[in-house]
């Protein structure tokens, strides 16, 4: 379970100051100060992205758990890791089906989302005491 909650936090963090980032400096211009000042959307970013991430992440954990203890990690991590890209474009999807259709910003989200959560699955280690 603690390996699940770090990479939900990871993505539901990284992502939006990440995506802050990405379409503030190279799409609109901005200065790195002024993106910061707008904490508040920032912040509004992560608790919607957490909160709406909840169902995957549940799926995550259980997909996770259900593995069998003779996979390695690396074929564990290289299936939670296409789990993860997929539930990130499908769950864009359902809320705008014409982000695939057309380049938008909610294509950059889309990409930074599954990008982030790919290198957190990564990144961080899976406990021992979570391997079957």
């Amino acid at each position: 379970m603690r390996y699940t909650l770090k990479v939900w936090l990871f993505t539901g963090i990284i992502s939006p100051l990440f995506i802050a980032l990405v379409l503030g400096i190279f799409i609109n211009k901005s200065k790195f100060d002024s993106i910061f000042k707008s904490y508040e959307i920032i912040f509004l970013m992560i608790l919607f992205g957490l909160i709406l991430s909840l169902p995957s992440m549940i799926l995550f954990y259980l997909i996770k758990r259900n593995l069998r203890e003779n996979i390695s990690n690396w074929l564990k991590k290289s299936a939670l890791s296409v789990y993860s890209f997929l539930s990130v474009w499908l769950t864009f999807y359902i809320v705008d089906k014409g982000f695939i259709t057309k380049w938008s910003e909610q294509t950059i989200w889309v990409l930074i989302y599954s990008i982030t959560i790919v290198l957190g699955i990564w990144i961080l280690k899976i406990p021992k005491s979570e391997i079957n």
